[in-house]
C-alpha cells in the first residue's frame, strides 16, 4: 500500500517595502481610527475560525478564535510591514502551525504564501501467522480428496506449498503478493512419534526426544514476523516435508504461548508479541486432531482445539480455519466449532463459517481475503488537525476523492485530531485492494504539531 510522503511547503517571500516614518497615509505606522475591522473589513471580522484559511482574504484567525486584522496588507505599522493576512509585525504560517501553532514550533515565515501540505499516513499492519498441519496425511492424500502415491503434484502438501510460495520453477505465491500488506510468519506443526518401529509414516529422521508438539521437526522456539518476509518464509517452507500426527490443540497453545489457565505463559509466543496491530492465525489442516501421545483423532483432542481457539481469542488473536481434506459430518462439525471459537462466537451456535477450498485458486482467494481483511482502516497522521478544520482536508483512495463524513458512516473522518479512519465502502475498498494508494492533504496552516 503506497502513501504520499510529507511535502515541504513552498514559500514565496514578499519584498519588504521602504519604511516611511510619520504621516497619516496608507503607509503610516498609525492605523486609521477604529482599525481595519471598522473600515476596510467592516462586517467581515468576528467570524469564528480555527485557522487563517477560514477567514476572508486579508484577515487572520486571532487568539480568541475569530477572524481579525491588525492592519492592511503591505502598509507599514510599528516599523514593520503588515502581512498579507493583516498581522502587524507578525507572521503568516506555512506547513505545520496555525495562529496557535507558531509558538509551538510551527514553520513560520514573514509575509509568506504556502502550498497545501501532504500529510504522511502511517498504516497499522496486522500480524498474520500461517499455522500449517504437517501431518503425514498431507503427503499421502490428494487435494482436496483421494489417495496420493508419493505426493504427486496434486497432493495436499504440494498444493499448499505451491499456493503459498509458488512452484520451484516460478517462486512467488500468495506470500510474495501479500508480504507488504502484513507482517507474516509461518509455523508447521506435528508430533513425531518417538517410536520408529510402530508404523511411523514420518519422512523425517526419528526424534531423539518426546517433545510435542514439534514445529518443522523441532521444539518450538518462538514466533517471528516481518514485512517483506517472502524470502525467509520460502527458505523455511520449500524444503519442508511432512511428519506424524495432528496435535492441533497443543500446537495452538504453543505458538500463542498460553498457560493452563489461558493466560500468557511464554514470552516467545504470539500473545506476547508487542504492538497493538491486529493479530490473526490462519490454521490450515486436513484432518481431525489428537492430543500428544495419540495416533488417532479423539474427543479430548477436539475439545482441546476449541478451548485453545477460545483462549487465543481472549488474547485478542482471531483464528481462521481452512480445511483441505476431511469432509465427514463429524469433521465438518468440529471445524465449524473451531472457526466459531476463533472469532469469539459460541462454538455450537456461531456462524463464522469454515473455509473449504476445492481448487488451488479458491485457496489463493481465501488466503488473500483473510490477510487483506485483517488490515485496519485507521491511520496515524504526522500532525494533528484542530477541531472544526477537518472538512478542509482532501483524502483520496486509488485516485478517487473520498467524502468527509463527521458522523463516521461513509468516506473518511477523524477519530482523534491525529487519527484518520476510512469508513463504509471506502474501508471495504481499501481492504479488498492490494497495494492500494491513499493520500491526505490539508491546506497549509491547518496541520499542527502533536504536543510532546
Amino acid at each position: 500500500m503506497a502513501f504520499v510522503a510529507t511535502a515541504t511547503a513552498l514559500v514565496l517571500l514578499a519584498a519588504l517595502a521602504g519604511v516611511n516614518c510619520g504621516g497619516n497615509g496608507a503607509d503610516s505606522e498609525f492605523p486609521p481610527p477604529g482599525g481595519p475591522c471598522d473600515t476596510a473589513y467592516k462586517g467581515k471580522c468576528g467570524t469564528p475560525c480555527a485557522t487563517d484559511l477560514e477567514c476572508p482574504s486579508g484577515l487572520y484567525c486571532g487568539p480568541g478564535g475569530t477572524c481579525t486584522a491588525d492592519c492592511l496588507a503591505g502598509e507599514v505599522c510599528k516599523d514593520a510591514i503588515c502581512s498579507p493576512r493583516g498581522r502587524c509585525g507578525g507572521t503568516d504560517t506555512t506547513g505545520f502551525g496555525g495562529e496557535g501553532g507558531v509558538e509551538g514550533g510551527g514553520d513560520a515565515t514573514t509575509d509568506s504564501i504556502c502550498a497545501d501540505t501532504d500529510v504522511t499516513l502511517t498504516k497499522i499492519l496486522p500480524k498474520v501467522l500461517f499455522l500449517l498441519d504437517q501431518s503425514s496425511s498431507m503427503y499421502f492424500n490428494k487435494f482436496p480428496n483421494g489417495a496420493s502415491n508419493g505426493c504427486n503434484p496434486d497432493c495436499r502438501w504440494t498444493v499448499l506449498k505451491d499456493v503459498l510460495i509458488g512452484p520451484a520453477a516460478t517462486p512467488g505465491g500468495v506470500v510474495k503478493q501479500l508480504q507488504a500488506e502484513a507482517e507474516l510468519g509461518i509455523e508447521m506443526y506435528s508430533a513425531t512419534d518417538p517410536n520408529p518401529n510402530d508404523g511411523d509414516n514420518s519422512l523425517l529422521p526419528p526424534p531423539t526426544d518426546a517433545v510435542c508438539p514439534r514445529f518443522n521437526g523441532k521444539t518450538f522456539n518462538g514466533v517471528a514476523f516481518a514485512l517483506n518476509n517472502a524470502a525467509a518464509i520460502d527458505a523455511l517452507l520449500r524444503p519442508a516435508t511432512v511428519d506424524d500426527d495432528t496435535p492441533t490443540g497443543p500446537a495452538i497453545r504453543a505458538v500463542v504461548g498460553l498457560g493452563p489457565d489461558g493466560g500468557v505463559a511464554d514470552p516467545k509466543g504470539f500473545a506476547a508479541s508487542p504492538g497493538t496491530a491486529p493479530k490473526v492465525i490462519v490454521l490450515v489442516t486436513d484432518g481431525e486432531p489428537a492430543l500428544c501421545g495419540e495416533n488417532s483423532p479423539s474427543d479430548p483432542g477436539r475439545a482441546a482445539v476449541v478451548l485453545a481457539a477460545q483462549q487465543t481469542y481472549a488474547q485478542k488473536i482471531r483464528t481462521f480455519v481452512i480445511t483441505v481434506g476431511d469432509t465427514t459430518p463429524q469433521a465438518k462439525a468440529h471445524f465449524q466449532a473451531v472457526a466459531n471459537a476463533g472469532q469469539g462466537l459460541d462454538p455450537t451456535t456461531g456462524d463464522a463459517g469454515v473455509i473449504q477450498p476445492s481448487t488451488p485458486q479458491q485457496l489463493v482467494a481465501a488466503l488473500q481475503q483473510i490477510v487483506l481483511d485483517a488490515r485496519t482502516c485507521t491511520f496515524t497522521l504526522n500532525g494533528q488537525v484542530p477541531a472544526g478544520s477537518e472538512k478542509l482536508g482532501t483524502v483520496t483512495l486509488n485516485g478517487g476523492v473520498l467524502a468527509y463524513d463527521a458522523a463516521g458512516v461513509e468516506g473518511w473522518h477523524l477519530k482523534t485530531p491525529s487519527t484518520l479512519e476510512l469508513v463504509g465502502n471506502a474501508c471495504k475498498t481499501l481492504k479488498a485492494t492490494p497495494n492500494a494508494t491513499l493520500s491526505a492533504r490539508f491546506p497549509c496552516g491547518v496541520i499542527q504539531p502533536i504536543p510532546k
